[in-house]
């Protein structure tokens, strides 16, 4: 009888547990609408789980719920609300392996480029490095292959380990992609 309950308690217990351990990622300009956007995104993501959040200096030291200005529909996700709110320097991002930047234009660029140089894989939402020809701008149903320039990339601005910048495209932009890709794909058009 032992015997069964130990292994009714370990396969419950077990249940409990992801499959997959959840990578710790960070998320710089976490108060304003992208910030918002990227934590509402990543709440329940199966892969990620915000560990670190940053902002300005005038936000550093403050819980999340004690600065942000909510903006989105749904409530502020409760493991958000009591997260302190660090600067965005890549020392007080330990232990993350990816770093999303919803950060402003005025100052993502070279805070960006901050994290690339300690070995952070930086995801940006920022203009900043758009026009540089080894960052990609990522639309992942469109053109997963440009990730492959991440290499010259690293070579090129000596990043450590993992460090990159990678970017998204202008919003109306991928919009436009996305749906032209099939239409691409079937030659009916030649871009």
């Amino acid at each position: 009888m032992s015997i069964n309950k130990q292994s009714n308690e370990d396969s419950n217990s077990s249940s409990k547990r992801p499959l997959v351990e959840k990578k710790k990622v960070g998320l710089l300009g976490c108060t304003g609408t992208v910030g918002q956007r990227f934590i509402q995104l990543l709440e329940d993501h199966p892969h990620f789980e915000i560990a670190c959040i940053g902002a300005s200096s005038r936000s550093s030291g403050k819980t999340y719920e004690q600065v942000v200005a909510w903006k989105l529909s749904t409530p502020i996700p409760s493991k958000i609300r009591t997260i302190t709110i660090v600067e965005c320097v890549p020392n007080e991002f330990k232990g993350c392996v990816i770093i999303f930047s919803g950060l402003d234009a005025s100052v993502a660029g070279e805070v960006e480029e901050n994290f690339a140089k300690q070995g952070y894989a930086v995801f940006s939402n920022a203009k900043n490095h758009r026009m540089n020809p080894l960052v990609p701008i990522l639309i992942p149903s469109v053109n997963p292959d440009h990730l492959n320039i991440v290499t010259a990339q690293r070579k090129k601005y000596n990043y450590p380990g993992k460090g990159c910048i990678i970017t998204n495209a202008n919003c109306s932009t991928t919009g436009l992609t996305v749906a032209l890709k099939p239409i691409h794909d079937l030659s009916l058009i030649h871009i």
